[in-house]
């Protein structure tokens, strides 16, 4: 599959991350792109990274809106309007 070869070339990378938890994260991110891997796909571009960039940018985009409604679910419930 074009996309392991994508992240494969990317293992010279991924093996000079020396600070904790780096390598983990870049393997989620990895991760992420192989989760949206049909869609990328279907996006027909000459260069698999263009696909697997899209992937991770798209995945980071779900997670910061889950984030931001639970954060406005939190101030909601913490800060309820008092009825008159």
């Amino acid at each position: 599959m074009a996309l392991e070869g994508e992240i494969a070339s990317w293992r010279e990378f991924r093996k000079s991350l020396r600070s904790t938890g780096s390598r983990e994260d870049l393997d989620g991110m990895f991760d992420q792109a192989r989760t949206n891997c049909m869609a990328a796909g279907n996006a027909v571009r000459p260069v698999v990274f263009e696909g697997m960039f899209m992937a991770i940018a798209f995945s980071h985009e779900k997670r910061l809106a889950n984030l931001t409604k639970g954060i406005e679910e939190l101030r909601i419930e913490m800060n309820p309007q008092k009825e008159p």
